[in-house]
């Protein structure tokens, strides 16, 4: 079952990569271009595969580097030593929990089983939780893909110093509300309560091959989610311009519809940037900020991958507290403006 898994996630690797390599090396849109009873209707699928393409050729290298940076946090580094370099005071505990994506920047396709990791070394809850709310926005590669993706659209670096204030405050916010919890264990599943108690141990693997085989399933899952992002992010453009317009329009509901493309497309922090660019001229820079505080916390492969951990009333309140502060944070930014 193991050999064929592997050979599994190498030919989704090497599908994505030969995908990756015609896009960028064949003129796909020479072929699509042609006349039907005197109409050229090719020029419209040229601007769909032109921002299919032009998106993944820009998320590429911030796949790559994500993935591989994923391997060697889950292979090298050790959670017990992390444990070590916590404070004991509450506030100043969750404080250094939120900056560990610095340290350990892993997009939140890999920081779920890194925070499961974490409470089964002795991680407490609240740790944990902050961990995931942070490691996604917190992290230099998904600031640097940020402010490579906007910059020269908005001055003074709004976006990026937008995500950092936006996720130092859930992540902190959300880790210290269940710090009061008496009984924190409560919000796990009983499933995943046992496996903290009885502390499993994972067998042991020759790291090389751990490493490949992690960075592997990085890859793909976040490939897959990319691919299908980009589709939906291509799709979204055959919508009536005057409707686009109308929504982008009205603050509130321009807000509101990035958080819910950013839930439906539910795509890796680290390239999520290059997909909302293109609604910059459309949209107010509040909902640019929203969609790029919600998606990275709650999405549908996210809510999936916490329901192994978490019960569904702790993923309710996870949902709403990062929705109303994601809200907030879309309408301070167009105050700002």
């Amino acid at each position: 079952m193991q050999i064929q898994s592997n050979w599994k996630l190498r030919a989704i690797l090497i599908g994505f990569i030969a995908l990756f390599l015609a896009y960028r090396l064949f003129d796909i849109e020479s072929f699509l271009t042609y006349d039907l009873n005197g109409i050229q209707i090719g020029y419209r699928i040229n601007d769909l595969v032109t921002t299919f393409r032009s998106i993944l050729i820009q998320s590429f290298p911030f796949l790559v580097i994500g993935s591989l940076v994923s391997a060697v946090v889950a292979v090298f580094i050790k959670e017990e030593w992390l444990l070590k370099i916590i404070p004991k005071n509450r506030f100043l505990s969750h404080l250094v929990v939120s900056l560990l994506g610095f340290l350990m920047p892993v997009c939140e396709c890999g920081n779920v089983p890194v925070a499961r990791r974490f409470m089964l070394q002795g991680f407490k809850v609240s740790h944990a939780v902050t961990f995931l709310m942070s490691a996604p926005i917190l992290n230099p590669i998904t600031l640097w893909s940020t402010y490579e993706a906007f910059r020269g659209v908005y001055q003074n670096d709004l976006m990026v110093w937008s995500r950092i204030i936006a996720g130092l405050v859930i992540a902190n916010g959300l880790g210290l509300i269940i710090s009061y919890k008496r009984n924190q264990f409560s919000l796990l599943t009983e499933k995943f309560y046992k496996e903290v108690c009885e502390h499993p141990q994972e067998p042991k693997k020759e790291k090389i091959d751990n490493f490949t085989q992690t960075f592997a399933k990085e890859f793909t899952t976040v490939a897959t989610a990319l691919i299908i992002g980009a589709f939906l992010a291509t799709l979204f453009q055959l919508l009536p311009r005057e409707f686009i317009l109308a929504v982008g329009q009205s603050p509130l509901i321009a807000i509101l519809a990035m958080i819910l493309y950013s839930f439906i497309i539910s795509v890796c922090s680290n390239v999520d940037s290059f997909l909302v660019i293109r609604y910059t001229s459309t949209f107010s820079p509040g909902a640019i900020a929203s969609y790029l505080t919600f998606g990275p916390l709650i999405d549908i492969k996210m809510l999936t991958m916490l329901r192994s951990s978490f019960k569904v009333k702790t993923l309710l309140f996870f949902t709403v507290f990062i929705l109303l502060t994601s809200i907030i944070t879309g309408l301070l930014v167009n105050l700002l403006i």
